[in-house]
């Protein structure tokens, strides 16, 4: 008789149990300014999801055909490293990889070695996620 009464609380807390595993549901209800906030946020990331990090820069010059010829080079040498150029006015600046750290592009210059001797850590405010695959 013992066994079956604690058979029995068992099977009525298991019951209880799985009665209470109902979904339930929560409503927000959000200022509209705060959703409009949100929303602008995402929407803004998503346009432009750059991150902070570093590259390597390569050159530097105010004639464009000689840092696209870099580029070209570079990618010769390098196809799996991504290579970009940007214009701060007056110049065309090459830059290259996408680091997280500073130490990082460091160790990068000792692969390029001699190759390009005047090459420097260069901070960049806007690396897409993607250049930072490896």
């Amino acid at each position: 008789m013992k066994i079956r009464i604690n058979r029995l609380v068992v099977i009525v807390m298991a019951l209880m149990a799985v009665s209470g595993l109902q979904a339930q549901s929560v409503q927000l209800n959000a200022d509209p300014e705060i959703e409009q906030l949100a929303n602008d946020w995402i929407r803004e990331n998503r346009n432009n999801p750059g991150i902070e990090g570093w590259r390597v820069q390569l050159l530097s010059t105010t004639d464009r055909s000689r840092v696209e010829a870099g580029k070209r080079q570079f990618l010769g040498l390098y196809p799996t490293v991504p290579a970009d150029w940007v214009h701060e006015k007056p110049y065309y600046k090459l830059r290259v990889g996408a680091f997280h750290t500073r130490w990082e592009a460091q160790a990068f210059l000792m692969v390029l070695g001699d190759t390009y001797p005047g090459a420097y850590p260069a901070r960049d405010p806007n690396i897409h996620p993607r250049d930072f695959l490896e």
